[in-house]
């Protein structure tokens, strides 16, 4: 049986495809170059489809999708039918009881079923451990910001227009106070980075806490008149605004811990997606609580897809999906070579040798974080290295760059024994390596590692070969493309880099070029 599933939203458009033996999956970035490309209107993925897998409609026998309401006449989608009812059953909707007025050739294909957007989140990580308990949390899914699962049932949820929306929130404070992205939905990123450069202030922690503010009071917590009150004068609250949103996001992270706790235990299995699962320092605080969390690294839109997929493959009663080489699935180009250990350690010299090295290899990673397959690479030791890798990739100097390290090692430089392979977490760099480890150490000396084993056998020997060289068994770690723009998904791409930038070297498969 031939499935495929389909994100229609104006950013991070995606699709993935069962062809009744191996799961596919293609997020349109990567091919379009276009940072969080969306299809515009309902119809052109269909000759994405084609051009991309070979595939035409009358080749698939279930479609399964999530549907951006700008593509119908639908004015908003308060109007539309109610897709999911809190303890009951999601139901699978046919898309022409949705649409009766849409005569596009796909919403005419035998079986088409719309999904609803939390719906798809929670069964994203289904390649991962069955979770007992499934959260998501976004900016905003079908008019909701959170949604709690237990199986295929709604136990909650809340509406973005009663509760607010955390995503939104970070959103437009990031907005408010002057970050710049090409697109919004980078903003909150940026924001959790530059909290980090404020202090806490204890006086309004205790008010926020003495007024119970929780995941239902979100515009509360965030709010700006708040803090002017609490400041007393406009001047004083925005000099203050750095520990205004340091406050708020350290305070949010309990907040967070507290819903979990509302519907899971300590030994529950949780699924936890949606954009706001990107946040690496409230992950890290939920993982304190809930050790079994469970967490993909396509948690935000980029995995509505695959959670699609997950849905026609139980509504068919089929075996579960093999999904070999997780989570290296892109459906990009990959080099028609592998690099020898002569050519690996060739990269490993140079980085010795504080050179940045651009690293393309094999298919590129699902989800947002460069895992060792689409990076730029740099010795962590490097005393101007944030310096020099900020001025390739054209970032701000207050982000901070995460690091991959050998796993075996991961305790010995980190405060953490806990494996981490897709860089969803932060630990605390241990004291007496923060001065070596300067470029990779955030300014709350932490820092979003990537621990390293067999799973990636290329980037396990380039790590180890670095480490025979300098006694470190870590590399700096950030994405193969250039700010604005998406990571490299072809060859082509990676050439580009390399020649419109400052970037020392790149390697592509077992070929480099040089500088």
């Amino acid at each position: 049986m031939k499935l495929l599933s389909v994100m229609l939203t104006p950013h991070d458009s995606n699709m993935s495809y069962y062809d009744g033996n191996v799961v596919r999956y293609h997020k349109l970035e990567r091919s379009k170059q276009i940072k969080r490309y969306g299809w515009d209107d309902a119809h052109s993925w269909a000759r994405d489809l084609k051009q991309i897998w070979d595939i035409s409609l009358s080749d698939v026998d279930e479609i399964a999708c999530c549907v951006n309401y700008q593509f119908t006449d639908i004015d908003s989608p308060n109007s539309l039918p109610e897709l999911i009812t809190v303890g009951e059953f999601f139901p699978a909707v046919d898309i022409r009881k949705v649409f009766p007025n849409d005569n596009l050739e796909w919403m005419q294909h035998s079986k088409v079923s719309l999904l609803n957007h939390h719906y798809c989140h929670a069964l994203s990580t289904w390649m991962l451990n069955q979770p007992d308990i499934c959260i998501v949390i976004d900016g905003l899914g079908d008019s909701r910001s959170w949604s709690v699962f237990n199986k295929d049932k709604l136990i909650d949820s809340g509406h973005i227009k009663e509760f607010g929306s955390i995503g939104w929130a970070m959103k437009d404070y990031g907005f408010g106070i002057g970050l710049q992205a090409n697109h919004a939905n980078d903003l909150a990123g940026k924001l959790m980075g530059l909290q980090s450069y404020g202090n806490i202030d204890k006086e309004y922690y205790n008010f926020l806490k003495n007024q119970n503010y929780n995941i239902q009071n979100i515009n509360d917590i965030f709010s700006l008149n708040h803090w002017l009150n609490h400041k007393g004068h406009l001047l004083l609250a925005k000099l203050t605004q750095l520990d205004h949103i340091k406050t708020v996001h350290h305070y949010m992270g309990e907040v967070l811990v507290n819903f979990f706790k509302k519907y899971a235990s300590a030994s529950d299995t949780i699924g936890y997606s949606g954009g706001v699962a990107q946040n690496v320092i409230w992950n890290t605080v939920l993982r304190q609580h809930f050790p079994k969390l469970i967490i993909p690294p396509h948690s935000s839109d980029e995995g509505l897809s695959l959670g699609g997929l997950e849905f026609l493959r139980r509504k068919n009663n089929l075996p579960k999906f093999k999904l070999d080489n997780f989570p290296y699935i892109e459906s990009d180009e990959s080099p028609d070579s592998t690099p020898t250990l002569e050519t690996i350690r060739h990269a490993a010299k140079l980085l010795a040798n504080g050179k940045t090295v651009g690293w393309y290899q094999g298919h590129g990673e699902v989800g947002p974080r460069a895992l060792g397959n689409r990076s730029i690479l740099m010795n962590p030791c490097m005393s101007n290295g944030r310096n020099k890798i900020n001025e390739i990739k054209n970032r701000e100097q207050f982000r901070p760059f995460g690091a991959s390290v050998l796993k075996a090692h991961t305790s010995t430089y980190f405060e953490t024994d806990n494996e981490d392979p897709y860089m969803l977490y932060v630990a605390n760099v241990r004291p007496k390596y923060r001065d070596q480890l300067e470029s990779i150490t955030h300014v709350d000396n932490t820092c979003r590692i990537q621990t390293v084993d067999d799973r990636n056998p290329i980037y396990k020997q380039l790590l180890t070969e670095f480490y025979n060289l300098t006694g470190v068994p870590i590399l700096l770690n950030t994405s193969l493309n250039i700010a604005g723009k998406p990571i490299a998904g072809y060859l082509e791409n990676a050439r580009e880099l390399f020649y419109t930038s400052k970037i020392d070297a790149m390697f592509i498969g077992d070929q480099y070029l040089l500088k």
